[in-house]
């Protein structure tokens, strides 16, 4: 339901084991204690204090960060195969079933990228990252 991988075990994944041990690669979910794999006390008190303090910090400041680079879906070359809707980890991509394309919720996207290389007619673009401005970068520093 909320996307959070899962190794071989069934134990929770953890954004990066030394960088963000109690955080996911989804926003506001974080993970402690044995959901991540056999512990003993101690370590579960430990990281259920790290996720809580965690969780807390956009509390705190009252705004939450939001990637920019977030991709956008040029409507008059779309097909609707929804490839990219495949391969989103996130759920941020639905099909519009009245308009036949796909549609992207912002907030939902992590900005990876991966429905944009999956696109076969090119119609998912990462905004500000279009195909002629990578291409033009490209051959600027060439």
């Amino acid at each position: 339901m909320f996307r959070i991988s899962a190794d071989a075990d069934g134990f929770f994944l953890e954004a990066h084991p030394k960088l963000g041990p109690v955080e996911t690669r989804t926003d506001g979910v974080m993970v402690a204690g044995c959901c991540q794999g056999p512990k003993d006390i101690t370590d579960t008190v430990v990281q259920g204090q790290a996720a809580a303090a965690k969780a807390g910090i956009p509390l705190f400041c009252g705004k939450l960060k939001k990637e920019p680079l977030v991709p956008w879906i040029d409507t008059e070359i779309c097909r609707g195969c929804r490839l990219c809707e495949q391969v989103c980890e996130f759920g941020a991509l639905t099909f519009d079933e009245r308009h036949k394309v796909m549609t992207i919720n912002e907030l939902l996207c992590r900005g990876c990228g991966a429905c944009s290389v999956t696109c076969p007619s090119g119609a998912n673009q990462i905004k500000n990252l279009s195909k002629k401005c990578l291409l033009e970068t490209v051959t600027i520093l060439t």
